[in-house]
């Protein structure tokens, strides 16, 4: 005598899924593996600068890519071979999303004479990939620009009447084989100089030119108030960090008429 489970699974077939007996069940969803996280960087361009005068600068590019399926944080970059402070980028850190890329301006503005070779590092957070790039650069010329400071040796003073005895006697400001401090600190944007010039407590400011060669050429006044200067001749020589030359300038007291002309010698003059 069949059972009435039985009966009932025939009854309702073809719905036998429901009944036991043997009858295979239902299985469950399929469940696969996620890819793995990938952060791939690239980094591709032209970083080689060539020849840029001393006081100028040029502009090259490179680009950072993130083929990976996450998000890239880039940290920071750093730089080798002592160009780190000869250049400025126009990018240092941020996110790349993912199959996006982020273009860097790089500009290398040269203050010293010099070749450099190095690279680029792109540091973050990259699972793979390559992260650096070749940089060069060869910067031609002279450079005045910096902080400078030594002193000046008074050759010869020549004055009439109270500024004679003010500034040329033994008991004046500038007697001749006087030893007198002088600094100046200058800016150079291609061959232009300006900036400004300390006799001793007398400031003034300064503009002028530098060729190649490193002969710099200014003209420019100074005052404190009592002691005027008008540089009448400041033509000198850079090399390296060394600065040498004759200056003559003419000085005067507010107040009191004619000027006395004094030419000295640079000594010691060195870019800090």
């Amino acid at each position: 005598m069949r059972s009435p489970v039985r009966l009932l699974c025939l009854a309702l077939l073809p719905f036998t899924l429901a009944c036991g007996g043997g009858e295979s069940s239902p299985t469950g969803p399929s469940t696969t593996t996620p890819p793995a996280t990938t952060r791939v960087i690239g980094v591709s361009g032209n970083l080689a600068f060539g020849d840029v005068a001393v006081g100028s600068s040029r502009d090259l590019s490179y680009t950072i890519t993130n083929t990976g399926n996450a998000a890239l944080t880039v940290t920071g970059t750093s730089v080798s071979g002592g160009l780190a402070s000869q250049l400025t980028a126009s990018w240092t850190n941020g996110t790349i999303a993912a199959g996006a890329s982020q273009t860097v301006t790089v500009r290398f503005q040269p203050t010293t004479a010099g070749s450099y070779n190095g690279t680029v590092t792109v540091n973050g957070d990259q699972t793979s990939g390559g992260n650096a790039i070749a940089i060069s650069a060869n910067a031609t010329g002279a450079s005045a620009q910096g902080n400078w400071s030594g002193r000046y040796e008074v050759q010869r003073c020549d004055g009439t009447g109270s500024n004679q005895d003010y500034f040329c006697s033994n008991r004046g400001a500038y007697p001749p084989g006087s030893s007198l401090p002088i600094s100046l600190n200058l800016a150079q944007s291609g061959t232009s100089v300006s900036g400004s010039i300390t006799f001793g407590q007398v400031t003034g400011s300064v503009r002028g030119s530098i060729d190649r060669a490193g002969n710099l050429s200014l003209d420019g006044t100074a005052s404190n108030g009592q002691i005027n200067l008008v540089l009448t001749s400041f033509n000198v020589s850079i090399s390296g960090t060394s600065m040498t030359g004759n200056v003559t300038y003419g000085a005067g007291l507010t107040g009191i008429p004619g000027v006395a002309v004094v030419t000295s010698r640079l000594t010691g003059v060195t870019r800090r």
